[in-house]
């Protein structure tokens, strides 16, 4: 069976990599724009796509942090 599911951004896929192989990066919008070239509205919705299944959280500050697996998990 076939399913549907929202295409995959490639900018995206790039920056949940930076994510996940540098545990300690936490970047705002402008830095994420500058360092994968690209525009600012577009790393903003990357952003808040990655945060919205649980991935990253967003800081008051307005930086992006990992959400560690085992953090995802501690209802179950």
């Amino acid at each position: 069976m076939i399913t549907l599911a929202e295409p995959i951004d490639l900018d995206t896929l790039r920056i949940r990599h930076e994510f996940i192989s540098s545990p300690a990066f936490s970047p705002s919008v402008d830095a994420v724009a500058a360092r994968f070239q690209i525009g600012c509205q577009h790393a903003r919705v990357a952003l808040e796509s990655l945060a919205s299944e649980g991935f990253l959280q967003r800081m008051p500050d307005g930086r992006y942090v990992h959400v560690p697996l085992a953090k995802v998990n501690e209802g179950c």
